[in-house]
């Protein structure tokens, strides 16, 4: 639960909506490291044609998902797999399960799979174990004990990565309160019910708790910049102590960000009241640096959901650590504090047009690495080390 791009990604936010993880030990992979793809001889097959890894082509919700894409070409024209998109097979819960029986009837070999919510799951990890399809659970943190039993318990489920979402949003209460001093909280929030609103909500109790920060007043259920204007205003005539607003994310962050920016700028508070955010805003440099209000954004995660997924996939095609699924990864955060960062962040990392890699980037971080080597690339991974990447 980005951003961006969000705005574009308004109905993509109930669909992507969820993360799990996986982790592994590792063998190395027969031969080198399979510059030449996917196509070689592995522990699984011999496969002599490439490996065919679909997914569901969303790059029509904005900047986030087109990044996505991406990426994903990238990586796979690197290792030799032949990437399959499908588009979203109309709206609602049964657009995804559509999305995967018709790349089921295309012939694939894997998949990466998201959906909208929990209770798709148990439909989709049945869909691919009844058609002997590699899967990979995408950007969902299964609440249900008995449905993660059973869907780990599938002998086609690769892994599955997710984000600690309470712990997202308990770092950023931290940061407002120790870097610039906020004290008194309101929380533009997600509708409560929200996989990812509820566990940040639970991030941020447990750091007002921590940290002595007084929430004064939650706003949920709105998405449009004049709704959260007059929202914020009355939250300043209400509360005239507030001094630090966070703005929780999905549909509602560009919203939210552009309208509570103006509130604060009709009061000549820009400079007196912090923002901070989850889920990057298209634009959310313009609101960031010396006297304007945005202080932390974290986000950037989605983009990284997909880079594991598909580096696990193309991995697991060439038979490294196939005798340790389904592995559980964890995706992080990035922060972005400056208006400097916040461009960067789209140049290097999170960006429509331009691979954050490429070519045999891919094998110096990523391919032909087991899940440990996996999981350390994206803990140890950096807006610093994004840029470094392109030099």
């Amino acid at each position: 639960m980005n951003m961006k791009k969000l705005l574009a990604a308004l109905l993509a936010c109930a669909m992507m909506a969820g993360v799990l993880s996986a982790c592994g030990a590792a063998e190395e992979p027969k031969g080198d490291a399979n510059p030449g793809g996917a196509s070689v001889e592995n522990e699984s097959n011999d496969r002599t044609e490439p490996y065919r890894l679909g997914y569901i082509n969303m790059s029509g919700y904005g900047a986030t998902f087109e990044a996505i894409t991406t990426v994903l070409e990238s990586m796979c024209d690197a290792a030799g797999v032949e990437l399959v998109p499908v588009q979203m097979a109309g709206g609602g819960a049964d657009g995804f399960i559509t999305a995967y029986e018709n790349l089921v009837n295309m012939g694939i070999d894997g998949v990466m799979a998201s959906s909208s919510s929990e209770g798709q799951v148990r439909l989709i990890a049945e869909l691919f174990e009844q058609n002997d399809v590699d899967w990979f659970l995408v950007n969902r943190r299964l609440s249900d004990s008995d449905l993660q039993e059973y869907v780990f318990s599938q002998s086609r489920l690769v892994g599955n990565e997710f984000c600690y979402e309470e712990e997202t949003a308990y770092q950023v209460v931290k940061q407002l309160h120790e870097e610039y001093g906020m004290k008194n909280l309101a929380v533009i929030g997600l509708t409560l019910g929200d996989a990812a609103g509820d566990l940040r909500d639970q991030g941020i109790a447990k750091a007002c708790e921590e940290f002595g920060v007084t929430l004064l007043t939650e706003t949920r259920g709105i998405s449009s910049a004049s709704d959260v204007t007059n929202a914020v205003e009355g939250i300043i005539t209400s509360y005239p102590e507030v001094d630090g607003f966070f703005i929780v994310g999905g549909s509602v962050t560009n919203g939210a960000l552009a309208g509570a920016s103006q509130a604060l700028a009709n009061h000549g508070m820009e400079d007196k009241v912090v923002i901070g955010m989850i889920d990057i805003a298209s634009g959310m440099e313009e609101y960031m640096g010396e006297g304007k209000p945005l202080k932390v954004v974290a986000g950037g995660n989605l983009l990284m959901d997909w880079v594991i997924s598909c580096s696990c996939m193309i991995n697991y095609a060439n038979g490294i650590d196939t005798d340790k699924t389904p592995y559980i990864l964890n995706t992080s955060v990035m922060y972005v504090k400056t208006p400097e960062d916040a461009v960067d962040y789209s140049t290097y990392y999170e960006n429509p047009t331009t691979p954050m890699m490429s070519g045999d980037q891919w094998y110096d971080t990523l391919l032909g690495k087991d899940v440990d080597t996996i999981q350390a690339f994206v803990d140890n991974y950096t807006l610093d080390y994004a840029r470094s990447l392109s030099e």
